[in-house]
C-alpha cells in the first residue's frame, strides 16, 4: 500500500465550502502516480498507457480548507489484462474516510489506442507486489 498526503487548500473547495467532487478525482489521480513511482512501475511499461476504465466512488464525509487527507492505495486484483485497486481518502484528524473508490485501469497499446496484455515483465513484477501485500 502507499499514502500520498494531501493537504485541502481554498482553491479545491466549491461553493458550499467543501472540497468538489471532481477534485477527489484528481487527489486520486495523483496518489496513483505515487504509487506508480514508487512501485517502479512506469519504467516497465513499454508502449503501453495504463488507462482508468472504470471507476466507483463512494463520497462519505466532506473536506474542507485545511484539512489533512492521507490517500491510501492498494492492489485489490490483478489480471493480464487489467488491474483493480482501491483507494480511500482519510480526513487524518479524524481517521474516517471522505471518500471510498475502486478503480480498473488497463494496459493500451500507444501504437494502436486499443487495450491489450500487460507486458509480461510488468505482469510478473505486479504478481510479485500483489503476492506480498501486508
Amino acid at each position: 500500500m502507499t499514502d500520498t498526503l494531501i493537504r485541502v487548500r481554498g482553491y479545491h473547495l466549491d461553493g458550499y465550502g467543501h472540497v468538489n467532487n471532481a477534485r477527489y478525482l484528481e487527489f486520486l489521480e495523483e496518489a496513483r502516480w505515487a504509487f506508480f513511482e514508487q512501485h517502479d512501475l512506469f519504467k516497465l511499461l513499454k508502449g503501453e498507457m495504463m488507462v482508468v476504465a472504470r471507476i466507483d466512488i463512494r463520497y462519505r464525509r466532506p473536506a474542507t480548507a485545511g484539512d489533512e487527507l492521507r490517500v491510501e492505495t492498494a492492489f485489490l486484483q490483478l489480471e493480464p489484462r487489467q488491474m483493480v485497486l482501491t483507494q480511500n481518502i482519510v480526513l487524518t484528524g479524524a481517521g474516517k474516510n471522505a471518500v471510498e473508490a475502486e478503480l480498473t485501469l488497463v494496459p493500451v497499446s500507444s501504437e494502436t489506442g486499443r487495450a491489450t496484455d500487460l507486458n509480461p515483465e510488468l505482469f510478473d513484477y505486479l504478481t510479485k507486489l500483489t503476492q506480498h501485500k501486508p
